[in-house]
């Protein structure tokens, strides 16, 4: 036996276990075929599990040469109410042990339903209460023609430095809510999603002079189609998409294109793309500018 597949006993011993506080050593080796000895060893491993590292914070099991008891499951046994940083790192893990284990139609089955979680997962009321903060403050600079100083996610997911803006106007597309804004040193416009904004700072200076009428501001209907497996690829994104067998979906309304490369460059080099010509046009450019910054 390997270490890879001891592994993946191990993660499979603990909930049985709890599911069976009180059994006997026979009825555990049966269970994983596995000899006396193994199990011994195995059971000696499992006491060092929990949330922390020390008496009090791991698993208590109390066994024998003939019973096992889980006196104590540490919260195991209890439904897991992971943020979204934590599930993606268990999604990868998951994603991981898929290249180790026999079992990966199983393996599959558990991304897909990590996947699904994380996709359903709604923001905390105290995440709510400071977008809902953000968003009053742009709101108040546009209306009193105020400029801002942001800081902002950009399609990296690097923290880029701060930018001074004058906002212009907040829309909703595809669920998202994208903040328009002419950017202070290049005079160009720009669009933010809102969600990655991370700081919101109202300069006492007034708007700069603008001619941006509604015709400057469009989008365009994106679609992609790839593999369902790159839907862990881009679980952060919080993108909508549709699955049919093993096929994977996008559709969207896009202002942003320098998101679009982000979704692009995640998912694999088969992916179809239906967009205009001048949005691949843009795209080549973004790339290219990208690659010159690297070399």
């Amino acid at each position: 036996m390997t270490k890879n597949d001891r592994l993946s006993r191990l993660l499979l011993e603990l909930p049985w276990l709890i599911q069976n506080k009180n059994t006997s050593i026979d009825n555990f080796c049966a269970q994983f075929d596995i000899s006396r000895d193994e199990a011994n060893k195995d059971l000696s491993l499992l006491t060092y599990v929990g949330p922390g590292r020390f008496g009090g914070e791991l698993v208590d099991i109390q066994y024998d040469d003939e019973n096992i008891s889980v006196i104590d499951s540490q919260g195991f046994d209890r439904p897991l109410r992971l943020n979204n940083i934590e599930a993606v790192l268990l999604l990868l893990g998951v994603r991981n042990l898929s290249e180790i284990s026999k079992d990966k139609q199983e393996i599959l089955d558990i991304d897909i339903k990590l996947s699904g979680l994380i996709e359903s997962d709604i923001a905390d009321e105290k995440y709510k209460q400071e977008y809902s903060n953000k968003k009053n403050r742009i709101k108040e600079a546009i209306a009193n023609r105020k400029q801002l100083v942001i800081h902002y996610i950009d399609s990296h997911l690097k923290l880029t430095s701060e930018r001074s803006i004058t906002p212009i106007e907040i829309k909703t597309l595809d669920t998202k809510e994208y903040l328009t804004a002419l950017d202070n040193n290049s005079s160009q416009k720009r669009t933010f999603r809102l969600d990655r904004i991370i700081e919101v700072a109202v300069v006492p200076l007034d708007a700069l002079p603008q001619e941006i009428t509604q015709n400057n501001i469009y989008s365009e209907k994106i679609s992609l189609r790839t593999k369902s497996w790159n839907a862990s690829n881009i679980l952060d994104l919080n993108i909508p998409y549709t699955r049919s067998g093993d096929q994977l979906h996008i559709e969207m309304d896009l202002i942003d294109p320098e998101y679009l490369l982000e979704i692009i460059l995640r998912l694999d080099d088969k992916t179809e793309i239906v967009c205009s010509k001048k949005m691949k046009s843009n795209l080549q450019k973004m790339l290219s500018d990208r690659i010159e910054s690297i070399l």
